[in-house]
Order: C-alpha cells, then sequence, then structure tokens
C-alpha cells in the first residue's frame, strides 16, 4: 500500500482563499485514516488466519499420514492418488496466498487483480479448502477402516480354510493307514516273506 493510516491523518493542505472548511477537511481525514486503519488491521487479521488454515490443513494430512501408516494396511492407488491431488492443491493454494500477499506488498495503482478480493471471500475460500480436505480425510480414514475389517474376515476365512483342510489331510491320513493295517497279513509290515 502506498499510503498508511498516520499519512493520511497527517497531510496538510494549504489556506486558500474561498477554500474547503478546514476543520472538514480534517475530519473527513480522520474518518478516512481511521476506516484505512482498521481495514489494514482486518487484512492482516485475515492473513493470519489464513496461514493459521494452511497449518491446519498440513496438520491434518500428516497426521492422516502418520494414522495410515500406523494401521499398517495396504494403501489402495486410488486413495494415493488422491492424497497426492490433496497435497498438489494445498501447494497451489499456498502459491496463490503468496503471490497475493507480494501483489498487495508491490501494489501500484489499484488495478491489481487481487485489490477486488475481499477478506470475507479469503474466509470463505480458506473455511472451504479446510473443510474439503477434513471431508477427504475423513473419507480416506473410513475407507481404511472398512479394508481393515475385510482384511481381518478374509484372515479368519482362510484360518478356516486351514483348518478344514488340516482336518481333512488327517482323517485322510488316518484312513489309508487303517486300511493299510488291515490289508497287511498278520499286522506285519514290511516285505512278504
Amino acid at each position: 500500500m502506498r499510503l498508511s493510516y498516520l499519512d493520511i491523518l497527517e497531510q496538510c493542505f494549504h489556506d486558500k482563499f474561498r477554500g474547503y472548511n478546514k476543520q472538514e477537511v480534517d475530519t473527513f481525514l480522520h474518518l478516512v485514516a481511521d476506516d484505512f486503519k482498521s481495514m489494514s488491521e482486518e487484512i492482516k487479521e485475515k492473513e493470519k488466519i489464513i496461514a493459521s488454515k494452511d497449518n491446519e490443513i498440513k496438520s491434518l494430512l500428516a497426521d492422516l499420514e502418520s494414522r495410515l501408516v500406523e494401521m499398517d494396511t495396504f494403501i489402495p492407488q486410488e486413495v494415493e492418488e488422491e492424497l497426492i491431488d490433496l497435497r498438489k492443491q494445498v501447494e497451489e493454494k499456498d502459491r496463490f496466498i503468496k503471490e497475493m500477499q507480494e501483489a498487495q506488498k508491490h501494489e501500484e495503482n489499484g488495478d491489481n487483480p487481487f485489490s477486488q478480493l475481499t477478506p470475507e471471500m479469503l474466509k470463505e475460500k480458506a473455511k472451504r479448502i479446510v473443510n474439503a480436505a477434513k471431508n477427504k480425510a475423513e473419507q480416506h480414514r473410513q475407507d481404511a477402516i472398512k479394508e481393515l475389517e475385510q482384511l481381518m474376515q478374509d484372515i479368519e476365512k482362510l484360518k478356516k480354510q486351514k483348518s478344514a483342510l488340516t482336518e481333512n489331510i488327517k482323517s485322510t491320513a488316518i484312513e489309508h493307514l487303517s486300511k493299510f493295517k488291515a490289508g497287511m497279513p498278520n499286522g506285519r509290515t514290511g516285505n512278504a516273506d
């Protein structure tokens, strides 16, 4: 910004015959300076909120990644791709915020495309980004839980199949052994006389 609220407050005008009323001009400049100051403070506050939400998104993504690692389950390719997409979106938002901050610093004559953005718009955009990240994180968590439950069911099914197969092998072996013993004369084992 080229002017600060102090620049506006300290602006002096020369007296001129039949000019404006000095007190009215000063009063108006004080009002403009106060509005200017409050807008500057509001912009700084919104930037802090955006940074906070950005950190919250990064924290949620890091938390999601650590939970998935702790579960020690296979991450499907589609989930991995969505995580990569989320990371790219966060990086794009970071770049957008940095560009906006740079444009605000170097604003020359008010024709900056970011000058049309209001703090409310930025706040709403940040809310949408955070909500989208939360929703996707929750969906991934639910998918991982479902997959874990399915794996547990598959493990139980395989254990039952193993047990049944073991019983089948044992019964077949006992049956063949009893037939073998029954077919030998005098219960002998080995070669015939």
